[in-house]
């Protein structure tokens, strides 16, 4: 009977450790001001290539991402699918900002 009231125990306690139960909460990332300014100078540039994008016709725009293949934004030719990766890539640095504890821009 002992041997079983040990064993038990020692069992119990064998599962508390390994699942972890007892252990600090991690604190919540913050980020730095330089990181907060980044994202921020990031969404404001996506923010301003959305604008250049809607209002120019399909035509200019697919000349644009010919003329400038190379953007952080996407890599589409297409004013639909240029907008789409641009309101994802809005939405991911919103995202970013938000959860980094930075104010977000105006």
């Amino acid at each position: 009977m002992k041997k079983m009231m040990i064993m038990a125990t020692v069992g119990v306690a064998g599962m508390f450790t390994l699942s972890g139960c007892g252990q600090s909460v991690p604190e919540r990332f913050l980020a730095t001001e330089d990181e907060c300014t980044t994202l921020e100078k990031k969404l404001i540039q996506t923010n301003q290539f959305i604008e250049k994008v809607s209002s120019m016709n399909p035509a200019h725009v697919d000349e644009m991402m010919l003329a400038v293949p190379k953007t952080e934004i996407t890599t589409a030719t297409s004013k639909s699918k240029i907008l789409k990766d641009a309101y994802k890539r809005k939405a991911r640095l919103e995202t970013d900002i938000q959860s980094a504890g930075c104010a977000k821009a105006e």
